[in-house]
């Protein structure tokens, strides 16, 4: 989390002498870090306070108005556009010659002018045009005893610090100025400063105010408390400066107190107005169905039955932890408030927020657990802001709904541990001093039996943690730095990821792109390349319905990205190599299996060549040799007929190649040839040999034959590969061209076409003898197969 803050405002709760630069640089060493400071310097000159004495409409401009103002040296008419101008307002005022800031962030210089006919003598300032934030909704309203005519940098304290620090998540404490200053006096050497007095705590009315919590593990505490009398007006200068710093647009003196009291102590607050609260009762309860909440946003949300929400007697006022109504909210003619100060779910929160998606500073905070300790300091200084800044008066007991209140934890920390771990030998005393001064309570000798403090409670839970500690505040810098001592194991490969890389070269040198899909896929998919979902395992809970089912096959995703790119690329090579999700037995997680699966895109007739080129070069990368290809089932779903070869090593299945069916390609809107390879690369690991076989180049040359044949189309080519490779020993490759169907070949028939490659060891051979080779084969073939030899 990240927080700007004033470094003065960390002050107030630290007695430090260290300058901005030495605090910046030792606490990101043992604490949070700081990323960066920068001084708070107005970029304004020549701005002086006025107060607003008479407005008049502007009689050429129906949004523009005259405002006279008094300098304190006399009076002027400045014209103003703002929304938020009243009579009685102290305001930044810059004269004629002062510089103060544009929208783009760059100085300009007023000069008197006229607009829509009428002098103006000066402009009254936005938050935005003094460079104190971003606010430019209307005009910087001071507050109403400040002296007129003084300079603006003079009647206010500019000199600070803006520090940017980010806070990790698991230190809840640490995200306040309260929690940053503790932190530092401890690791620092400074003294933490308890600022918070008890406020005037007696009743000055008895109001009424019943609290209802019927969720109490969702809500593990909630104070509240009723103040009247207040008075709505701009909160004073040096607040609104401090939530400036931090990023906040300063509201009114009630909002401002809530925001404030967020950053000071990281305590979300909530302001409701009384007399708008039915029943003056709150009721925490989770909403109903249909039920909805007009936020503070302006936006309705339609809540569902798990989102927790604030109520009274009649509707829901406020989303719990998230953001409240603007119906219960305080406005400006408000007199009498209730305070809530409570402690929310954070998965709940967390669930609300995202499924609303409405998010907010407050349920920012409530996601990262807040502990409930922590209302209570919030209401008294809730209390105390209030009846400084607004006049308000406590008019109710706190009402304090805590159903289980917190137990100290205790843990035992044994003193040898902190040496065996931090390698520096520590006193006991020094130990004792630093975790005394970070809130813990700390007693005995050898074995430290130690109280944590409750805003440490969620992050510290064991001894490990005290030991985290005490090396944080000694300093991580410290401690001794030594070599690891011992042999150093040996580095064992892990096969799957050695032949991941060397693969995802292979390819790639071949002039394929990798891709990555979804893990899930649609029923609509599934259904458009003939699968069913039945063997899939289905989500219960999908982000959408293209992702319903954890897919199985790789195939429809890889023609779904052929489909996708075919209109700038009419020729692709792409693969992926991922997991697909095979259902196991009821309640077991699915069984992980890594495929391989290519696409070719190319003319029809070429498509099939370089899928089995590729087969070919990848499983002789892999050092896989002595496989075989096997025609596939002429009934299979998804292959062309004859066009699909299964590769096998002995028995066992490896994978497949081949051309889906012209309806497939259709239903996914592809004209184009198309080919797919289909590996299950666990095998293909279980069998590769990463060892290099070397063999010198041939001496003399080889000589081809190309060869035709009929056969019966049930005739695998991957048994005719077989026979035709073991006749002779003159044969040193047997490759497949094509296959061929026509109804001049005959009924129940197939062409064949193959590449047979000749080479002798010993001499360059003679066309009689590759003939002689040749007609062995034609008689096997013919003999095995009833084989028609093509002249």
């Amino acid at each position: 989390m990240n927080l700007s803050l004033s470094y003065n405002w960390i002050k107030e709760y630290l007695k430090t002498n260290k300058s901005v630069e030495e605090f910046v640089k030792e606490f990101s060493l043992r604490s949070q870090t700081i990323d960066r400071f920068r001084p708070i310097r107005p970029p304004f000159r020549n701005v002086i306070t006025a107060k607003i004495l008479e407005i008049n409409p502007h009689p050429n401009a129906d949004r523009l108005r005259l405002a006279t103002v008094d300098t304190g040296q006399g009076k002027q008419t400045v014209v103003c556009g703002a929304p938020n101008i009243a009579v009685g307002q102290v305001v930044p005022l810059a004269r004629v010659g002062a510089q103060v800031i544009d929208q783009d962030g760059t100085t300009f210089e007023i000069k008197k002018a006229k607009i829509r006919d009428i002098e103006s003598d000066g402009m009254i300032c936005s938050p935005r045009e003094l460079g104190l934030g971003e606010d430019h909704s209307g005009i910087m309203v001071l507050p109403s005893d400040t002296k007129i005519g003084k300079k603006f940098e003079e009647v206010f304290d500019f000199d600070d610090y803006v520090l940017d620090i980010e806070v990790t998540s698991n230190r809840t404490d640490a995200m306040s100025v309260v929690g940053l200053a503790r932190d530092a006096a401890a690791v620092l050497g400074g003294t933490f400063l308890t600022k918070l007095a008890e406020p005037k705590l007696k009743s000055v009315h008895d109001l009424p105010l019943g609290i209802n919590v019927k969720e109490s593990k969702l809500c593990p505490r909630y104070n509240a408390v009723v103040m009247t009398n207040i008075t709505v007006g701009p909160s004073p200068l040096w607040m609104q400066l401090r939530l400036i710093a931090a990023g906040m647009r300063p509201i009114n003196n009630l909002v401002d107190i809530t925001n404030y009291i967020l950053l000071e102590y990281g305590r979300p607050m909530h302001v409701f107005d009384y007399d708008k609260i039915s029943g003056q009762e709150i009721i925490v309860r989770l909403a109903k169905k249909g039920e909805t909440v007009l936020a503070l946003d302006g936006q309705t949300y339609q809540l569902q039955p798990n989102h927790l929400v604030i109520a009274d007697s009649q509707r829901a006022v406020a989303i719990a932890g998230v953001m409240g109504g603007a119906d219960s909210a305080a406005y400006e003619n408000t007199k009498t408030i209730i305070f809530e100060s409570a402690t929310f779910d954070p998965l709940a929160t967390r669930k609300t927020a995202r499924e609303l998606n409405l998010h907010s500073a407050s349920s920012d905070l409530f996601e990262k657990n807040l502990h409930p300790e922590s209302t209570f300091v919030g209401i008294l200084r809730a209390i105390e802001l209030t009846q400084a800044l607004a006049g308000g008066q406590v008019a109710s007991p706190i009402v304090d709904i805590y159903d289980q209140p917190y137990k100290p934890k205790k843990i035992e920390l044994d003193l040898t541990d902190v040496k065996r771990y931090l390698g520096v030998e520590l006193k006991p005393s020094e130990i004792k001093n630093i975790l005394t001064n970070l809130g813990f309570e700390v007693s005995g000798s050898a074995r430290f039996k130690v109280i944590v403090p409750w805003y440490r409670a969620y992050d510290v839970t064991a001894s490990h943690d005290l030991i985290e500690e005490i090396a944080r505040v000694y300093g991580y810098h410290k401690l001794p730095v030594s070599l690891p001592s011992g042999q150093v194991p040996v580095e064992v490969k892990d096969p799957i990821f050695y032949w991941e890389k060397k693969v995802k070269n292979c390819l790639s040198g071949l002039g394929f792109s990798e891709v990555y899909n979804y893990s899930m896929v649609s029923e609509k998919l599934l259904a458009t390349m003939g699968y069913s979902s039945a063997p899939a395992v289905k989500i219960d809970n999908p982000l959408n319905e293209d992702m319903v089912y954890m897919r199985n096959t790789l195939l429809p995703q890889m023609l779904q990205n052929v489909s996708d790119n075919l209109n700038n690329y009419q020729t692709q090579k792409i693969f992926e190599l991922s997991n697909i999700y095979i259902p196991a037995k009821t309640n077991d997680l699915p069984k992980e299996l890594l495929k391989l699966t290519a696409a070719v895109v190319d003319e029809q007739s070429a498509v099939f060549s370089l899928a089995k080129g590729t087969t070919e070069f990848l499983l002789k990368k892999m050092g896989i040799t002595n496989y075989t290809f096997k025609s596939t089932d002429d009934n299979c779903p998804i292959w062309e007929a004859g066009r699909c070869l299964d590769v096998y090593l002995g028995e066992e299945f490896l994978g497949q190649f081949g051309i889906p069916k012209a309806e497939i390609r259709e239903r996914f809107g592809i004209n184009r040839g198309v080919a797919l390879v289909d590996f299950n690369f666990q095998l293909l690991t279980a069998h590769a040999k990463a060892e290099n076989i070397f063999e010198p180049l041939p001496e003399f040359p080889s000589a081809t034959r190309d060869m035709a044949i009929i056969v019966d189309q049930g005739v695998a080519w991957g048994d005719v590969f077989a026979k035709v490779s073991g006749i002779d020993n003159l044969i040193v490759s047997v490759n497949y061209l094509s296959t061929f169907v026509n109804q001049n070949i005959g009924d129940g028939k197939k062409s064949l076409a193959f590449r047979l490659t000749f080479r002798s060891p010993e001499r360059t051979l003679k066309s009689e003898e590759i003939d002689r080779v040749l007609l062995a084969v034609e008689k096997k073939l013919v003999q095995l197969f009833g084989a028609q030899i093509r002249k």
